[in-house]
């Protein structure tokens, strides 16, 4: 298998092992789907570098360039590990846009907090996604648990696991729309050391809590039926 297959892919965004005969996970799986230690550092460091200056200096020039340069950093490792160059550059032109929105007036701090508009949006995309596809009776996560489980054109037939992939569909939801309610107050509030506060520990620490009950609840539907 090669990350071109639809299989593996979608097994990789998961945290689900798909090499060998059936899916597995576990903590080197699921670490993988985080990008591994760099990929973690690489989305914690950057906001983490914006907020303390932030908080420090009130200084929003100082802060994004500093976040910027930290974030251009991590991009040349990636490239050095021959992560896909599409991954990198998509990475990049976010982290434009973050750096372009505070300081799209000047060097006030008035728009401080704008640095977060890139993943507040991410966040809203998701949830309106996969909201609709659950509304449609056709759930997003059971599109991919069903390519995993070999049961692509028989899961929706299949009453049982409907429901259960439905009800991971909503847990995701529940996922998007938790950083929604906590974050977007603290946006509108200028509240930015808070808000990247919240943005971190809603950010890969839930992620990785997500795929785990993805997995804890899916698991069974992987097992060949005899």
């Amino acid at each position: 298998m090669t990350d071109l297959d639809p299989k593996t892919s979608a097994g990789k965004r998961l945290g689900v092992d798909t090499s060998g005969e059936a899916p597995t996970q576990n903590a080197k799986s699921i670490l993988a789907t985080l990008g591994g230690p760099i990929g973690i550092l690489e989305s914690l460091i950057p906001g983490t570098v914006y907020v303390t200056l932030f908080g420090f200096t009130l200084n929003v020039l100082l802060s994004a360039v500093s976040a910027a340069s930290v974030a251009v950093v991590f991009a040349v490792i990636q490239i050095v590990r021959r992560r896909p160059l599409t991954q990198v550059f998509a990475g990049l032109i976010g982290l434009a846009i973050s750096i372009y929105l505070p300081l799209r007036d000047g060097l006030n701090d008035t728009h401080a907090a704008d640095y977060f508009v890139p993943g507040l949006l991410t966040n809203l995309a998701y949830l309106v996604a996969l909201t609709i596809s659950v509304l449609v009776r056709y759930p997003l996560l059971g599109v991919v648990l069903g390519l995993l489980s070999g049961k692509s054109q028989t899961w929706r037939k299949d009453k049982a696991i409907f429901r259960r992939y439905n009800w991971i569909t909503i847990m995701w939801i529940g996922m998007f729309a938790t950083r929604l309610a906590v974050q977007l107050p603290l946006y509108l509030a200028g509240q930015v050391p808070a808000l990247g506060i919240a943005k971190l520990a809603l950010g890969t620490p839930l992620y990785a809590l997500v795929i785990w009950f993805t997995w804890l609840s899916a698991r069974e539907t992987f097992r060949p039926v005899k």
